[in-house]
């Protein structure tokens, strides 16, 4: 390991040519870039005593500017102790930022491509050669799809424009399916023998309610459609392969996950043809050029294209470092991506208009702490640490954040938070404006305590604020005194505040205060969850609990070679003393009223203009001490919760 000695941290300035850094004696060492501050510090290191605890061995310092990051910047695994600060007015960025871009009247050509309300009003900005080389267009996602990336996007005044789409808000309709295509679902290992099917992929082919606009896509050959093609929870973003003007039928050039079905629900992008409306732009990759119909003063705004797919920064095996006061902007694939560290943190950082996810980090002891999380493609923070095994904890958190409009890009199964592992936390944070889940937990004892949730699960059915589901042994969860509110839907779309879906088991759900929700828990069927002194108010139901393990979902746990429950269970040591001291129940699920919701408690919960709603087996699943009111104090629940 490289340290410098404990007496003294080594201090590094980055100040970009022709910008300032004030106390610029204070540091030893003066360069251009980061990652020229990471060679220079590794050069300089000395192979000594690491640091004392908490404090850096080597602070890199950004200036108070614009600093663009091309390629990764790796942090060398022996250097402990590092601490990456920013100045006030630090920001970096993995695109291209212009403070007063170069705006122009579009050619003649380019107007001639648009839709005839957008001539006028087109614009357009001549990209460098080095940052077209690093341009890209949109790129296959949805449930299933690893996406490391998204496609290039254009911010302008800070926020991100629309990619030219039809329709302009929302979906459109399929009127009817010419061609469901393959269904890839059919062929995976979970299916029964029997019913496996495994084909060769064909994309599906359909017919919009309104073929009007079906023709001109044919002049996009890089036209993509995104929708829920089958099911109201998956999103699949895929490429056009054709159209047919005379009948207005829509080859798509790979199959949905599932096949397509004429209930789903559209939109084409990237197609110059629907760039008809302000705040829309379009890219041409091929001669590097942003057009774009700029929003009310947004010719004198900063603009921004986002270019990196890599993450800025790598960490890999480190230990005790600090990313800190750090504003992070305009990159298409991840900011921070750690693995394998121990006591990092990450902490008073700002997120914004990034691209595939913001932040990865697994380990033990690390920390996301006081950031704000704004505009992000999908997923805010995936936190890993512990060991399933052995119950080890990971003693990871993410704690004081705010996460606000994120699965912009990836509609689907990118929650804003994801926690894994065992033994992690999330509290005070506020998660708001998130199309699907906002927080989706896997693995044991996490603890999600004092976190206001509103106004997501907006787009999607199937689906809960916060979710986990489909195994038995991923128990010990505590989901405690969190605030969700205005988390609306409908009967028929199964929208919920807390989703322990499909036999998720030995949850406990407390002290929690629902409002304005369509049901504040819907349990799945599974066995040994606890739902108790929550407050329910003007929700359409409290809770829907059945018992699909001995009803449609009997079936899948029949055959050990296929049920993902039977497969989940034994892979881990369910048996062994750690596990059966922490879990005294989990050793009967097999041999014990198979499949049955038993040792189920719904206790002391009170309810305000909402009805109960669902218990399917009130014997296996006990309902005592449910208080009816009038009124309950809503200013306490929201006192208690979200960011200190």
């Amino acid at each position: 390991m490289l340290a410098l000695a404990a007496s003294a941290a080594l201090r590094i300035a980055v100040v970009p040519a022709g910008t300032d850094m004030p106390d610029a004696g204070a540091f030893e060492a003066r360069v251009a870039t980061i990652a020229e501050a990471l060679a220079w510090a590794k050069a300089h290191a000395r192979p000594e005593t690491p640091s004392a605890e908490g404090a850096p061995s080597i602070e890199i310092v950004l200036a108070p500017c614009v600093h663009v990051v091309r390629e990764t910047a790796r942090i060398p695994a022996e250097i402990h102790g590092l601490s990456l600060v920013g100045t006030t007015g630090a920001r970096v960025v993995g695109g291209v930022v212009a403070s007063k871009p170069a705006w122009e009247i579009a050619d003649e050509a380019a107007r001639a491509r648009v839709s005839p309300e957008a001539r006028e009003h087109l614009r357009m900005w001549r990209l460098a050669d080095e940052a077209r080389a690093q341009l890209a267009g949109p790129v296959h996602s949805g449930l299933g799809v690893e996406t490391p990336a998204v496609h290039s996007e254009l911010f302008v005044g800070g926020r991100a424009l629309t990619l030219a789409r039809w329709p302009n808000v929302g979906y459109a309709d399929i009127v009817a399916i010419e061609d469901p295509g393959s269904v890839p679902r059919n062929a995976m290992a979970d299916v029964p023998v029997s019913k496996r099917v495994a084909e060769p992929d064909r994309g599906g082919v359909f017919v919009p309610a309104d073929a009007s606009h079906v023709a001109s896509w044919g002049d996009a050959p890089d036209a993509w459609a995104l929708g829920y093609w089958n099911w109201d929870w998956a999103h699949e973003q895929l490429p056009i392969a054709s159209v047919n003007a005379q009948s207005g039928a829509v080859k798509l050039a790979k199959p949905h996950r599932y096949g397509l079905a004429q209930r789903g629900r559209f939109c084409v992008l990237n197609a110059p043809a629907e760039l008809d409306s302000e705040g829309e732009y379009w890219i041409d990759r091929a001669r590097g050029v942003v057009y774009a119909w700029l929003p009310a003063g947004g010719e004198n705004a900063e603009a921004a294209v986002s270019l990196m797919g890599d993450p800025l920064l790598s960490f890999a095996d480190a230990r005790g470092c600090t990313v800190r006061g750090i504003a992070f902007e305009c990159t298409r694939g991840a900011v921070i991506d750690a693995h394998g560290c121990e006591r990092m943190r990450i902490d008073h950082c700002s997120f914004r208009n990034i691209g595939a996810r913001a932040v990865v980090v697994d380990g033990r002891g690390n920390s996301v702490d006081h950031c704000d999380f704004r505009d992000i493609g999908g997923t805010g923070v995936l936190l890993t640490g512990g060991d399933r095994i052995t119950l080890a904890r990971g003693g990871d958190a993410i704690e004081d954040c705010t996460f606000t409009e994120c699965g912009r890009v990836l509609r689907s199964y990118s929650p804003a938070i994801v926690i894994e592992g065992v033994g992690n936390r999330v509290s005070h944070c506020a998660i708001a404006r998130h199309p699907h889940i906002a927080l989706w937990f896997r693995g044991n004892d996490h603890l999600i305590e004092a976190n206001e949730i509103s106004e997501v699960v907006y787009e999607t059915g199937d689906a809960g604020a916060v979710y986990t589901g489909r195994d038995w042994t991923a128990q010990g969860t505590v989901i405690r005194g969190n605030f969700f509110h205005d988390i609306r839907g409908s009967e028929a779309r199964y929208q919920n505040a807390v989703y322990l879906d499909d036999m998720a088991s030995g949850i406990t759900v407390e002290d929690n205060m629902f409002v304005r929700c369509n049901w504040g828990v819907l349990v799945g069927g599974g066995r040994d969850n606890a739902l108790r002194r929550n407050t329910f108010v003007t929700c359409a139901k409290a809770v829907s609990w059945d018992a699909r393990g001995v009803g449609w979902m009997a079936g899948e746990l029949k055959d050990p070679s296929t049920s993902t429950l039977l497969r989940g269970y034994a892979a881990m040591p369910v048996t062994s003393d750690a596990w059966k001291a922490r879990y005294p129940n989990l050793g009967d699920y097999m041999s014990f009223e198979f499949g049955q919701p038993v040792r189920g408690l719904f206790a002391d919960n009170r309810l305000v203009a909402t009805p109960l709603g669902r218990i399917d087996d009130r014997t296996r699943v006990v309902e005592s001490g449910t208080v009816v009111l009038e009124s309950v104090d809503l200013a306490e629940a929201a006192r208690r919760v979200g960011p200190r």
